[in-house]
């Protein structure tokens, strides 16, 4: 009888790709036993483990397949993921310390822990400065150029995959939808219904139409995230949640220069989604130790250009390089004229 092939991982168990949390804490995974769990998206769950082998303490994060797992393209996905980690190694993004297939065959990768909030929502909580804000979104932008370097395009920069430690780092995360430059091709349009690899606040055009997508595409993501971190809000007032709103909106209609939404005031959920919340100039301008007027003249010009540059709706018209974005960021910083006037 010849010998079994044991170089291929086992044929998954359906049922296993769809473990309760309760079940998977104290499960050992590798040399890392779980103790906890973190979060969960549409893709995987995210659950804390720590060193299980007595060589040395550590705390990971392992991430697994969740419900989605059956699926082979959502399987193919989270491989790439963690062969895309493999190839990074940057202070600021995430790294990737090991990977495998569990007995019953479900797949998981562990990487560092990363203890942090959101960039948006450390900057109000220390009340960052427009300075300081910029500064540190220009720390995000040398992950995010590092990985083009790489090849590697994010796909999905958002503030829930940009987490500030204690200390003031940003670690940059979430490398599910991520691909190869050389791997890109022309994608089919979907409707409404598809599921499709983005979020849909902070995609580009071409991702919201099902084109190809370039390094443009994670520099208009900074455009839309660098316009939050200044104004407290997106680019857009999205009044029907739907996939059409969402395509008309970033397709044909220009978003407002930052410095002129400062006047807004918006209702938003609480945190335990009871209650609205009104979010109003004086809140928000208090958060960037100014006051709205003070803030609308500190966006008026450079900053309005910057942002507005990275948000056009031809990627060729964006900045041809995240560095030039960040580059421009600083010569704001040390008053030298923006290159994208």
């Amino acid at each position: 009888m010849a010998p079994k092939d044991r170089s291929k991982p086992p044929k998954p168990n359906v049922g296993a790709l769809r473990p309760s949390a309760a079940s998977m804490i104290g499960r050992k995974i590798g040399a890392y036993r779980i103790i906890g769990r973190c979060g969960q998206g549409g893709m995987a769950v995210v659950y804390q483990g720590e060193r299980d082998d007595q060589q040395f303490r550590k705390r990971v994060a392992i991430k697994m397949l969740s419900g989605w797992g059956s699926s082979k393209a959502i399987r193919q996905r989270f491989f790439n993921e963690r062969q895309t980690l493999a190839t990074l190694d940057h202070p600021n993004i995430v790294k990737l310390l090991d990977g495998g297939s569990t007995d019953d065959g479900l797949p998981y990768l562990v990487m560092d822990f990363v203890d942090g909030v959101p960039i948006d929502k450390y900057c109000d909580l220390k009340r960052l400065s427009i300075p300081e804000r910029l500064q540190l979104f220009r720390t995000v932008c040398a992950a995010v150029q590092y990985a083009h370097d790489r090849a590697v395009i994010h796909r999905d920069l958002k503030p829930g995959n940009i987490l500030i430690t204690n200390d003031g780092t940003p670690r940059l995360l979430d490398f599910g939808i991520a691909k190869l430059n050389s791997e890109f091709t022309q994608a089919p349009r979907v409707s409404q219904t598809d599921w499709r690899p983005m979020t849909p606040d902070y995609a580009s055009p071409e991702q919201v139409r099902g084109e190809a997508i370039t390094n443009a595409s994670d520099i208009y993501s900074l455009g839309v995230l660098l316009y939050e971190l200044l104004t407290g809000h997106r680019p857009y007032r999205v009044r029907e949640h739907s996939f059409f709103e969402f395509e008309r909106l970033v397709c044909e209609v220009e978003p407002e220069l930052p410095s002129s939404v400062i006047e807004w005031t918006v209702e938003r959920g609480s945190a335990d989604a009871t209650t609205s919340v009104a979010i109003t100039p004086e809140l928000l301008s208090q958060a960037r130790g100014l006051g709205p007027t003070e803030l609308r003249r500190r966006l008026q010009g450079d900053l309005d250009t910057i942002v507005m540059k990275a948000l056009r709706k031809e990627p060729h018209q964006r900045y041809a390089s995240v560095q030039q974005l960040s580059d421009d960021i600083e010569r704001h910083l040390t008053g030298k004229p923006v290159r994208a006037r």
